[in-house]
């Protein structure tokens, strides 16, 4: 069987799918996130776009090689 990820934006949705579950008597599980940093699949896509057009616009920043090394922990 297929398992479907769910990400409730607020204690609100949260209830009301679990509420719905349970009445359906599905079975699901609630697992605690400290992520706070999951972007829907549209904030996802817009944030590359946002970072795509910076880049076009020469909005970057260059890491030299010392640079690159010590943020990549090498």
């Amino acid at each position: 069987m297929d398992s479907i990820t769910i990400y409730p934006k607020n204690d609100k949705q949260k209830s009301l799918l679990q509420s719905l579950l349970e009445e359906m008597k599905v079975r699901f599980e609630i697992v605690k996130s400290d992520d706070e940093a999951l972007f829907s699949k549209d904030e996802y896509f817009a944030k590359i776009d946002n970072s795509i057009k910076q880049a076009d616009s020469g909005k970057v920043k260059r890491l030299s090689k010392e640079e690159q090394k010590k943020f990549l922990g090498l």
